[in-house]
C-alpha cells in the first residue's frame, strides 16, 4: 500500500471509530465519517465499497489489538506452576484495563446489526470463528503443555471468555451510569476463571 494511501486508510479507520463510538452505525453517515477523519468522500470510495466493509475494518483492528494483548500475556505464563491462577488474573486484566468503552460500543453495535442483518451475521460469525481460533489455540496448546488439559477445547474457552467479558462490561457500563453496585466485580471474575482454566480429572 503507497503511504499516502495507508495514511488516508489509517485516518479513516480512526475517523470511523470515532463516529460509530459516538453515533453507532446506521447514525454515523459517510460525510460524518469523513468529517472525522479529515477526509474527502472521495478518499473513502477509494478505499472501501461500503460503510459496511468499513465497519469491519475498524472491528477488525480492534478484534487484533485483542489478540496481541492475549499474545503477550501467554507468552508471559510460567508453565512451571499452576497456569490457572495466571491465566484468570490475564484475562480479569484485559476486561478491567485493557478493553475500553469503544471496545464495548463496537462490540454491542456489531451485535445489534447482525441480529437484524444477514449480511452482517455472516460478517460477525466469521469474524467470530477466526477470533475463537486465533485466541483458543494458543490457549488449549499452553494449558495441554503444563499438563493441565482444559474442561473444554481451546475455541470452546475462547468463545466462553468473550461472551463473559462482553456481559461483564456492559453491565458496568449502565450501572455506572447510575451509580449502582457492580453484581460482578472483577476479583469475583477472577475466581471463577481460576476454576474453569483448573483442569479436570
Amino acid at each position: 500500500m503507497p503511504p499516502q494511501r495507508s495514511k488516508t486508510v489509517e485516518a479513516l479507520l480512526a475517523g470511523a471509530e470515532r463516529a460509530f463510538v459516538e453515533r453507532g452505525f446506521h447514525g454515523a453517515s459517510i460525510g460524518y465519517i469523513c468529517q472525522c477523519a479529515g477526509r474527502t468522500t472521495g478518499a473513502f470510495y477509494s478505499n472501501y465499497d461500503s460503510k459496511l466493509q468499513l465497519f469491519l475494518a475498524v472491528f477488525r483492528r480492534q478484534s487484533d489489538r485483542t489478540v496481541e494483548r492475549v499474545e503477550q500475556g501467554l507468552a508471559a505464563v510460567d508453565t512451571g506452576r499452576d497456569p490457572a491462577p495466571q491465566l484468570a488474573r490475564l484475562f480479569t486484566e484485559i476486561a478491567d484495563r485493557a478493553l475500553d468503552d469503544r471496545w464495548l460500543f463496537l462490540n454491542i453495535e456489531f451485535r445489534l446489526m447482525a441480529i437484524r442483518d444477514k449480511e452482517a451475521a455472516a460478517a460477525l460469525t466469521e469474524h467470530e470463528e477466526q477470533f475463537n481460533r486465533r485466541v483458543g489455540t494458543p490457549l488449549e496448546a499452553l494449558l495441554r503443555r503444563s499438563g493441565r488439559p482444559p474442561a473444554l477445547s481451546g475455541e470452546e474457552l475462547a468463545a466462553f471468555l468473550g461472551a463473559t467479558i462482553r456481559g461483564i462490561r456492559l453491565d458496568r457500563g449502565f450501572r455506572a451510569n447510575t451509580g449502582g453496585r457492580d453484581p460482578l466485580p472483577f476479583a469475583t471474575m477472577e475466581r471463577a476463571l481460576e476454576g474453569l482454566f483448573t483442569a479436570r480429572e
